[in-house]
């Protein structure tokens, strides 16, 4: 990554340096996997235990006040938590390479496609069509959309080794999968969600070989599409509100106003845990999209600062695991997943802090939110499942 190259040589490449139909670092028939990356483990259970200690802080006053128990997104986030730590642990001793079997793929691919248009067929929420809700079970396609569009490019980018430079035979399918998950999604409308899955699948094409020059002609494209979607009123305002969120304090930029009066409260140490104040029906969303200003009001720009930092941990040991995959599919898929997580951990802190634009997306593992912990989990898992069976 300093250097500046891909993580790691295309498959075709490699083919040509150790023989068609071997892997590179598999040549040998070694089959010995390695030991669980530790350090991943350990980064991605503290920022779970951690989000589901600040979820009860964020909304005791708010669950007691509306369902009447201040453990109410306590215990939902704790279960939901305990879901997907068991889909993590059975994801790290799967082999990773059983998702690259085309019935796996297309069934994920189409899983997600169907949940993404029957979406729109479930009542609004907050003017949204984003969650598929059974009595008390809600769901988001769009996490699952994370995962199908991941191991799809992972599964077609590795079979066109050879012929990535192929604009029609490779890049213009990969495109326009990957578009049409990004458009439904857009549709929500969740933008956020739609410019995470553009930032996923440009990084894992880049990655797999495919031209530059393919994806910047993509980019040039779709920016028409993009600056309609920016213009419409809420979004344009949203954009004003970012430029200057004090003209409008008590009304359109209320909530990223009050993001950052809770992160300058914050100051070095923090008010302590459970002390905030702006969670106090003064932060919109404070449980959720808002969470990371709970932890930098309570614990300050130490408690900020190492959150981030675990991220950027998380980031470095995910994109260690691709580099070291013993194949091209093993590092397309630690290379997608760990994007997926990254970038929403980026996208989150930064509209919290008014570096970007408001824009609802989860703080993946310390948000409150049933579909985004146990995505994420899983993701996570199989990114453990990948270190293992890394080159030694």
């Amino acid at each position: 990554m300093a250097s500046g190259y891909r993580i790691a040589t295309p498959r075709w490449k490699r083919d040509a340096e150790h023989g068609p139909g071997r892997e590179a670092g598999t040549h040998s028939g070694h089959k010995r996997e390695l030991p669980v990356d530790t350090v991943l483990l350990a980064v991605v259970l503290g920022l779970t235990l951690f989000g589901v200690v600040m979820v009860y802080s964020a909304s005791a006053v708010l669950a007691e006040k509306n369902f009447g128990s201040q453990f109410y997104f306590l215990i939902r986030q704790g279960l939901w938590a305990g879901l997907g730590l068991i889909g993590m642990t059975v994801a790290m001793f799967i082999d990773y390479r059983h998702y690259k079997r085309p019935v796996v793929v297309m069934g994920l691919l189409s899983v997600a496609l169907t949940l993404l248009l029957a979406v729109f067929l479930f009542p609004a929420r907050n003017k949204t069509h984003r969650w598929i809700t059974f009595s008390f079970l809600s769901v988001q396609p769009s996490e699952i959309s994370k995962l199908a569009l991941v191991a799809f490019l992972g599964f077609f980018l590795q079979n066109r080794a050879g012929a990535l430079d192929k604009f029609k035979l490779t890049f213009v399918p990969a495109a326009v999968v990957s578009g049409v998950l990004i458009i439904l999604v857009a549709l929500e409308p969740d933008l956020g969600t739609a410019l995470a899955l553009v930032a996923v699948s440009g990084l894992m094409m880049y990655q797999g070989g495919v031209p530059v020059r393919y994806l910047a002609s993509l980019g040039v494209l779709a920016f028409p599409a993009l600056v309609y979607m920016l213009m419409v009123p809420f979004r344009r305002q949203r954009i004003l509100d970012f430029i200057n969120p004090w003209e409008n304090q008590t009304g359109s930029s209320f909530q990223i106003v009050q993001s950052l009066i809770a992160v300058g409260s914050g100051g070095y140490g923090g008010l302590g845990f459970a002390q905030g104040k702006q969670k106090l029906f003064y932060l919109p969303a404070p449980h959720t999209d808002f969470i990371f200003a709970v932890i930098a009001e309570e614990l300050g720009l130490i408690g900020g600062a190492t959150v981030v930092l675990l991220f950027g941990l998380l980031a470095w040991r995910g994109f260690r695991a691709a580099r070291f995959a013993p194949d091209t599919f093993g590092q397309l898929l630690a290379v997608g997943l760990t994007a997926m997580i990254a970038v929403q951990a980026l996208f989150n802190v930064s509209v919290t802090l008014s570096l970007v634009p408001t824009k609802g997306i989860p703080l993946p593992f310390i948000s409150s939110g049933g579909t985004s912990i146990a995505i994420s989990l899983f993701a996570a898992g199989v990114l453990l499942n990948v270190s293992k069976h890394g080159k030694t």
